[in-house]
């Protein structure tokens, strides 16, 4: 049975909005956090249980201090044992448009898709500053989701507020670091998480977002990390930080920080250049200038592979981004333990 009129978003909006508030009436069925985005915050109105434990673990070092007015408010539940409304849109085939967005339910006031596998259903509503985020289980969100939780979500509502959000990681320390850019495998989670073990502070190593003024700063999103399970053996201070031990035969080992390392972890830092990982295996580590449309490149691919559903302002965003700081690789030797002190150098070196 369909909730509300699917053929439009604002009744949509309000009826499944209805039915949820209703449920979160009966106390004890909701947990609220509220979390802090660079300078907005973010209200979480989560169903108890097992929504909590999927989103909080990634997302517990950014809570902050509560507001009667957030510049967003989040209602995520699940309807696996409990007595939460589940969501049945009523929407077919001809309503699905790539990415899973819903055709009529996307402008500027609205933000609509659903995705199949796990069906996963986001609603924003830029107008009353709310956002609806429902699936049928939390326990059973993958790997992904947990890792980095309500990201398609987060991402557009972070680039309609004048961020950009960005696949890449950085580290550094208060006053500077260097965000780690390049497509997928090229070594950007393992220097990043071998920087937990360095002075240096860790703030992302897969998703994050930019703000540009006064100078270009990085803000974590996550305080989860992954790596392969061939990888763990470069990690030993991270093994006993696995969460998914059991499953790591079938998908990546997904840490969560904000316990163990929660001394160095760092919320948001400017940055003072652009670094490309490549791992070449052999000798020793080192850092070398690279030509900016390489970083230009490296940028905006792995940002849209996998965030398919970015604007092509962020696009340009990223380009004025990677024109306004210098740019280098750091070549992967045999080991990782030169290449964090390597970074802290070049942090020193750059104004």
């Amino acid at each position: 049975m369909a909730h509300g009129d699917p053929s439009r978003p604002e009744a949509f909006f309000d009826a499944t909005l209805r039915r949820f508030e209703a449920f979160a009436a009966v106390p004890g069925t909701t947990v609220i956090h509220h979390l802090a985005l660079g300078d907005r915050v973010v209200r979480l109105v989560l169903s108890a249980g097992a929504m909590e434990r999927a989103i909080m673990p990634a997302l517990v070092h950014l809570e902050t201090a509560g507001t009667d007015r957030p510049d967003l408010e989040i209602m995520a539940w699940d309807s696996d044992g409990n007595d939460a409304p589940p969501v049945s849109p009523g929407w077919t085939a001809d309503d699905l448009r790539g990415e899973g967005y819903i055709a009529g339910f996307n402008d500027s006031r609205f933000h609509t898709a659903y995705q199949s596998n796990p069906i996963i259903l986001r609603m924003i509503d830029l107008e009353r500053r709310q956002a609806l985020y429902w699936t049928r289980s939390a326990a059973r969100l993958p790997i992904w989701e947990r890792g980095a939780p309500m990201r398609p979500l987060l991402h557009e509502w972070l680039g309609r507020v004048g961020f950009v959000a960005v696949h890449g990681g950085a580290v550094g320390r208060a006053e500077g670091g260097v965000f780690l850019a390049g497509i997928g495998g090229r070594g950007k989670s393992n220097l990043a998480l071998a920087c937990l073990s360095s002075p240096l502070l860790y703030a992302s190593d897969d998703f994050c977002f930019l703000s540009p003024s006064p100078r270009w700063t990085v803000h974590s999103l996550y305080s989860s990390g992954k790596v392969a399970a061939d990888d763990l053996i470069r990690h030993p201070a991270l093994r006993d930080s696995v969460s998914n031990p059991d499953r790591l035969d079938q998908e990546k080992a997904l840490f969560f920080l904000a316990g163990k390392f929660g001394d160095r972890l760092i919320r948001r830092m400017e940055l003072r250049a652009i670094v490309l990982p490549r791992v070449t295996g052999v000798g020793p580590s080192r850092i070398v200038p690279v030509p900016r449309l390489e970083a230009r490149k490296e940028t905006a691919i792995s940002t849209f592979q996998l965030s398919r559903w970015s604007s092509r302002d962020s696009f340009g965003q990223m380009s004025a981004f990677v024109d306004a700081l210098p740019c280098f690789a750091i070549e992967l030797g045999d080991s990782l333990a030169d290449a964090p002190p390597l970074l802290a150098r070049l942090i020193d070196e750059l104004p």
